[in-house]
């Protein structure tokens, strides 16, 4: 009997230890959940937000507008996670994004599928001569995309002085394409590019070697890595990316327009840093990115709710664009310090 009480009291026990353990580990799983989607936490809290302050924004057309919005801002976010990620940084983007607008109005006149075509060749080209300029003539990558950048913005102009040009209303309609409201397409490519990106990123050995380079390049070589194709694969899929972004922008607006992806540079790094890609790289990936640019195109809306000017709308971005990079390197410094 004694015996008998003895081991009914050491069972309790160790499921009462066991219980103890499996909430420990559960709640550190529900934590590290959190922590690695904290991104779309905020953009949920801001959601809810925004539907309680004002009725206008729980509507289908409201999400219509800001899965659309979030396009080209999640494609040209896409661009700008490799680059940031392989310790480096694109600001030739927003060019390229403006190109694919001029390129496409000139050249869709004539044929649909040979502006595409003709706007992707293009962008393969910059990407190219941006990692050749990174890696094989040793040009900051600042400097390098910058000069493209100016480049890219004088031969916009010329191929298109003034906004204008034609976009096929075929091309229009299917990437605009909606049911009840509802942007079907916008909502696939989003989809699409979530996907693409994990498992680029995640799954493929080239992600992992833009992780590797990004990190620590040196031990990169010494392992055997292809440092300078790697960047250059990165450049290129920048580009690429870029000008996806400018071909959906064109149906947007309806036309070319010389200056259509300048205020994208500014959003991309932004959606990088706020989706918790390090300005230092090798650390980060796309779903944070993919969660900021959703809550960048959300503020816009909002604040079009709101009826504040469209020029507060930058200061808006450029504020939070300095508080999350001035975080990051704060906690990237305190880091270093650690160890």
């Amino acid at each position: 009997m004694k015996r008998s009480w003895l081991t009914h009291t050491m069972v309790d026990a160790y499921r009462e230890k066991l219980a103890r353990a499996t909430s420990v580990t559960v709640g550190k799983k529900l934590r590290a959940i959190l922590m690695d989607n904290y991104i779309f936490v905020i953009l949920i809290a801001f959601w809810v937000a925004a539907s309680v302050a004002s009725p206008y924004f729980r509507t289908v057309s409201t999400f219509s507008n800001i899965l659309s919005s979030a396009v080209p801002i999640a494609l040209i976010g896409f661009a700008q996670t490799f680059v940031v990620l392989s310790r480096g940084f694109d600001l030739s983007v927003g060019a390229v994004a403006s190109m694919a607008t001029a390129v496409a109005s000139v050249v869709m006149i004539h044929n649909t599928f040979l502006g595409i075509a003709l706007v992707l060749i293009i962008a393969v080209l910059i990407g190219t001569i941006n990692g050749f300029g990174v890696t094989k003539f040793h040009i900051d990558p600042f400097i390098m995309t910058l000069c493209m950048m100016f480049f890219l913005t004088g031969v916009n102009l010329l191929i298109r002085p003034s906004p204008g040009g034609y976009i096929p209303d075929g091309y229009k309609k299917f990437l605009l394409y909606q049911v009840n409201e509802f942007p079907i397409v916008a909502f696939l490519i989003l989809v699409l590019t979530a996907v693409v990106g994990y498992i680029v990123l995640k799954k493929r050995k080239f992600g992992r070697e833009v992780f590797a380079v990004g990190g620590q390049p040196e031990y990169a070589r010494m392992s055997g890595i292809k440092t300078d194709a790697t960047l250059i694969k990165v450049y290129i899929v920048s580009a690429l990316a870029s000008a996806l972004g400018g071909l959906y922008l064109a149906a947007r607006i309806g036309s070319g327009n010389a200056e259509a992806g300048s205020s994208y540079l500014f959003d991309s790094f932004t959606t990088v840093f706020m989706g918790g890609t390090l300005v230092t790289g090798g650390v980060g990936g796309y779903s944070g990115t993919l969660g900021a640019a959703l809550i960048i195109s959300s503020i816009g809306r909002i604040l079009q709710f709101l009826g504040i000017d469209i020029w507060y709308h930058f200061i808006v971005k450029g504020v939070l664009l300095a508080s999350v990079a001035g975080i990051q390197l704060y906690f990237v410094s305190k880091r270093r310090r650690s160890r």
